[in-house]
C-alpha cells in the first residue's frame, strides 16, 4: 500500500557536517510523539531571497563548491516541446507558515513552464541529453533523491549545467567558461544568480514566511530556532522521510501537530499512519506494512489474497 505522495519513501542519509539531503535519515521504524493518523505530503522546490542569522552553513545535498560557467545559441536536439504559462498559483500553507518564494501569483509574465512541477522556469537544467527542466526539480532529484537520471528520458547525466538559455545545446553551453560550479553534485552554472539562487535554496532555511533566518548548525540549530522563536516545531517523521528542502516543510503548534498526525491537512494527506498493537506512529502505509510483518503476525488468508498490505 502506498501513501499519498509524490516521492519515494526510501531515502538516503543525510551527509553529515557539509550538507543537508531534506530528510534526516531512512530507518524503517520511527517512534513518534503518541498521535495517530497517516501521512503524505508534496513539497515545491524553491528559495527565498537573502537571508540573515549567521555565517553560510551546511548544504542541502552536496558540499565542496568549487569554481570552474556561459551561453550558447541554437535549438537543442531531442529535446522536449515547452508549454506556455499564462499563470501560476503558489500553495499556502494551512497554518501560513509555508516560506517557499513563488512571488506575486497575479499578473505573472508568460514563460516556459516545467514539465515537472509546472512552475514557470527561472534557470533550466541541461544535461548531455539536452531535455530541460527547471533547476529546482533537477536539484531535487540530485540533492534528495540522488538521482542522476534524466527525469524524461532516465539518461545517466553525471553532469548538468543551469542556465537562462532556452535554445543552447548541453555541448554548446559546455563549449564556454563556466566561471560557477558545484563540485559535489557535479553542477555546472553559466551565471551567478544561478548559482546563488542553488546555495540558498541548499541552506536550512526556515520555514516562516517573515522569517529569513539561515542556520548555519544544521537541523539541529534549526528546531531550537523554530521553538524558540515561532514557538512551533517540524514534524520529525516528515523531516526523516519527505523528499523537501528545509524552507518546504510546514511548523507546527502542539494543537496542529496532533491534527497533522491524526488527520493530516485536507489536501490528500490523511495522517501517518499507527500500529494498533504497540502504537507507533510511521511515515507512510508502506512502513507500516514493514513493520507489521516483521514484528507482527499476519494472517495467512489476507496475505494470500492480496489484502495484506490493507493495513
Amino acid at each position: 500500500m502506498s501513501a499519498n505522495h509524490d516521492s519515494p519513501s526510501s531515502t538516503a542519509a543525510p551527509r553529515p557536517g557539509s550538507s543537508f539531503r531534506g530528510s534526516e535519515s531512512n530507518s524503517g521504524d520511527h517512534h513518534a510523539p503518541s498521535f495517530r493518523g497517516r501521512q503524505t505530503g508534496r513539497g515545491r522546490g524553491r528559495g527565498r531571497g537573502a537571508r540573515t542569522g549567521g555565517p553560510p552553513g551546511p548544504k542541502q545535498g552536496g558540499a565542496n563548491r568549487g569554481r570552474s560557467g556561459s551561453n550558447g545559441s541554437a535549438t537543442a536536439a531531442g529535446q522536449r516541446p515547452r508549454v506556455r504559462a499564462s499563470a501560476k498559483t503558489n500553495d499556502t500553507e494551512a497554518d501560513g507558515d509555508s516560506n517557499v518564494d513563488g512571488g506575486d501569483s497575479e499578473d505573472v509574465e508568460d514563460g516556459d513552464v516545467c514539465f515537472i512541477c509546472a512552475d514557470t522556469v527561472k534557470f533550466y537544467a541541461v544535461g548531455e541529453c539536452d531535455h530541460r527542466t527547471c533547476h529546482v526539480c533537477n536539484l531535487r532529484l540530485r540533492a534528495l533523491f540522488k538521482s542522476k537520471a534524466c527525469p524524461y528520458c532516465k539518461t545517466d547525466l553525471e553532469s548538468v549545467i543551469y542556465t537562462t538559455n532556452k535554445e543552447s545545446t548541453f555541448e554548446e553551453l559546455s563549449s564556454s567558461p563556466l566561471d560557477y560550479s558545484d563540485e559535489s553534485l557535479n553542477i555546472k552554472f553559466d551565471s551567478k544568480d544561478a548559482y546563488d539562487a542553488t546555495m540558498h535554496t541548499l541552506q536550512f532555511n526556515c520555514p516562516h514566511t517573515k522569517c529569513h533566518y539561515a542556520d548555519s548548525n544544521g537541523w539541529s540549530g534549526l528546531k531550537d530556532h523554530v521553538r524558540k522563536d515561532h514557538s512551533k516545531q517540524f514534524c520529525e517523521l516528515c523531516l526523516k522521510h519527505k523528499m523537501s528542502f528545509a524552507h518546504e516543510h510546514k511548523l507546527f503548534t502542539k494543537a496542529q501537530l496532533r491534527v497533522h498526525y491524526s488527520r493530516g491537512d485536507g489536501t490528500g494527506f490523511t495522517g501517518h499512519p499507527e500500529c494498533q498493537f504497540c502504537r507507533t506512529s510511521f511515515y507512510d502505509n508502506d512502513q507500516l506494512f514493514d513493520h507489521c510483518r516483521k514484528n507482527h503476525e499476519q494472517c495467512f488468508l489476507c496475505v494470500r489474497n492480496g489484502a495484506g498490505r490493507q493495513v
